[in-house]
């Protein structure tokens, strides 16, 4: 690998890094993985199913989402003990944060990387065999004008989603996991019931063990079948229906 390819792939995770802000910029975030999805031409669905997994997990797991309702509820009549487990929530949700930054930066590294350097020698270096190979083929597909069938679709998905859950998402989680003293809210965040808004309306998942990376593995792929059964363009749109992102990112374009 020749030092000017290292170099352009720490320039890019540069990018990536500034981009990704802070760990609670989770908007600003899903936007830059819309826009991935969109320079894909639709190619590269992993970003698309991971800004909704980012928009649920920031709708449960904030101290004013669907768990800070519940810990509100069982300690209504004990305001230093609700305190204290709202102050566990918040530090596990601050960690699933960090650990959607880190996967973002991932993301855009690999793909504007190898959109610009992948075929070249020494790209197997950075970017992980069966996972290079896969982008390029989206790759070639989006400079030849065409939309990946959804078997190839789904292979790219498969190789971005297990880089990400052994590289960054399980050893996050595990991370955060360890800091819990508190077998109650541990056992609230490791069984949630999850349904992204694309998902249709009888469909949840509930999940025995959260930590299993592979029960959220199997679980992935079950997003992108209901996201490929629903439709890629209603899969976006449903991106409003979580409240987060403003309205002037639904706005449609104007010529200048």
């Amino acid at each position: 690998m020749s030092d000017r390819l290292r170099a352009a792939y720490d320039a890019l995770k540069a990018r990536a890094r500034a981009r990704a802000g802070r760990p609670g910029d989770i908007a600003q975030r899903v936007m830059e993985h819309h826009a991935i999805y969109q320079d894909s031409r639709g190619n590269h669905a992993f970003p698309l199913i991971a800004l909704h997994g980012a928009l649920w997990g920031y709708n449960f797991f904030e101290t004013t989402g669907k768990l800070g309702e519940i810990i509100s509820y069982r300690y209504f009549l004990d305001a230093e003990e609700k305190a204290t487990r709202h102050a566990m929530l918040n530090a596990f949700a601050e960690g699933f944060k960090a650990v959607n930054r880190e996967v973002f930066i991932d993301t855009y590294t690999n793909w504007y990387f190898t959109r610009e350097h992948g075929r070249e020698r020494g790209a197997e270096a950075l970017v992980n065999g069966a996972l290079l190979e896969a982008l390029n083929e989206a790759h070639a597909a989006r400079a030849a004008g065409r939309e990946l069938d959804l078997t190839r679709k789904r292979h790219l998905f498969v190789q971005a989603l297990h880089f990400e859950q052994e590289l960054t998402v399980a050893p996050g989680i595990a991370r955060e996991l360890a800091k819990f003293d508190c077998p109650i809210l541990r056992a609230l965040c490791m069984k949630p019931l999850v349904r992204f808004e694309y998902f249709p309306f009888w469909r949840t998942f509930s999940f025995s063990d959260f930590s299993n990376k592979e029960e959220r593995v199997e679980r992935a792929l079950e997003s992108f079948d209901l996201a490929a059964e629903q439709g890629w363009e209603a899969v976006r749109e449903s991106m409003r229906d979580y409240g987060v992102l403003p309205d002037t990112f639904f706005a449609p374009a104007t010529a200048g």
